[in-house]
């Protein structure tokens, strides 16, 4: 199991737009059969920090997946839009495994 986190700052005053967007993202993605997001925000932190969480089966599904959207003209539209509402150097990704899924464990 992998989980993909990507975690922005958004900028003062646009925090209901920039979730206007990722929610139509979700359709766009859903609409496509590809895996939704979930979205998070700290309790107490970095103010108007934004968290966008994926989990996949597999390695192959994340990658499937990242290749199509980046290739979707709509999914990049919107990509588009909501690089507007983020602060210029706030992104930060992260691709964890769940151990239990491995040999390792």
């Amino acid at each position: 199991m992998y989980h993909a986190r990507l975690t922005v700052q958004v900028k003062a005053g646009r925090f209901k737009e920039h979730l206007g967007i990722m929610e139509k993202m979700n359709d766009l993605v859903r609409s496509r059969g590809w895996t939704e997001a979930t979205y998070w925000i700290p309790t107490v932190g970095v103010a108007n920090q934004f968290i966008i969480e994926t989990e996949y089966s597999d390695l192959a599904t994340f990658e499937r997946e990242g290749a199509a959207s980046f290739s979707d003209p709509e999914v990049m539209a919107l990509v588009k839009e909501a690089v507007d509402c983020i602060v210029d150097g706030s992104i930060r990704s992260e691709l964890i495994q769940n151990l239990a899924s491995t040999d390792m464990a």
